[in-house]
């Protein structure tokens, strides 16, 4: 995998939480800043197909709609995590992290 370096500048308060958000996850501030831009590009092509997809075909029904929130609702979506089940599965990525950048170097 190629790498590009490039330089950004930031507001020292945004900059200041993206240490700490790094560092909490236990990874290297590139790394972080590299999964988060990628999010945020994958958002916005999700965001963009969404929008064609209105264009072509109009926008959902309130039947429609209503459907969609059925079922997100029973898949849990939305729903608030229990603290043991977001410090547990936040160890278990902070685990995974570490074992990916064991098997880049």
């Amino acid at each position: 995998m190629g790498v590009e370096k490039l330089s950004v500048s930031l507001d020292k308060e945004v900059y200041d939480k993206v240490r700490e958000a790094a560092a909490q996850c236990g990874l290297p501030l590139s790394t972080w800043l590299g999964r988060a831009a990628e999010r945020a590009a994958e958002l916005q092509r999700a965001e963009s197909a969404l929008h064609k997809q209105f264009s072509d075909h109009g926008e959902p029904s309130a039947e429609d709609r209503a459907w969609a929130r059925d079922q997100l609702d029973a898949a849990g979506v939305g729903h608030a995590e229990p603290a043991d089940s977001v410090s547990a599965r936040r160890e278990a990525l902070q685990r995974l992290d570490r074992l990916a950048l064991e098997d880049d170097t």
